[in-house]
């Protein structure tokens, strides 16, 4: 009984593996299929005790988005509070990818977005 138990319990794990799998890459392809490209305001890192979240704010199609973009950049803190570059997918934009690496230092677009983003958080709250 027990050795039955441990092998649902083990093919159970699989399929949920391959199930993560199988849901990052459409994920993924959804971005890519459908992107759209806009940049983001790094605003947060949240630390989990094995693992952590980075959080951006972005703003497409007259919204703010608040969304975490997989782990925080390395050397975050340096990067905290600044501009990079988000793709997103057009049919659902809460599906979001972020580049660290790309970071964003034209005044005009990054005045821009505070603008959008200032003026909507008061208009919500």
């Amino acid at each position: 009984m027990k050795e039955k138990l441990s092998k649902l319990f083990l093919g159970l794990i699989c399929i949920g593996l391959v199930y993560l799998i199988l849901k990052g890459k459409n994920y993924q392809k959804e971005i890519g299929e459908h992107q759209g490209e806009t940049i983001c305001k790094f605003t947060f890192c949240k630390q989990y005790p094995k693992s952590n979240s980075a959080f951006v704010k972005y703003y497409v199609n007259n919204k703010v988005y608040r969304n975490s973009s997989g782990r925080c950049p390395d050397n975050s803190v340096s990067k905290m509070n600044k501009f990079f570059i988000l793709k997103y997918s057009t049919i659902d934009p809460n599906k979001i990818a972020v580049d660290f690496s790309k970071e964003i230092t034209d005044s005009v677009q990054i005045k821009e977005l505070e603008s959008k983003l200032e003026l909507k958080y008061w208009l919500d709250h």
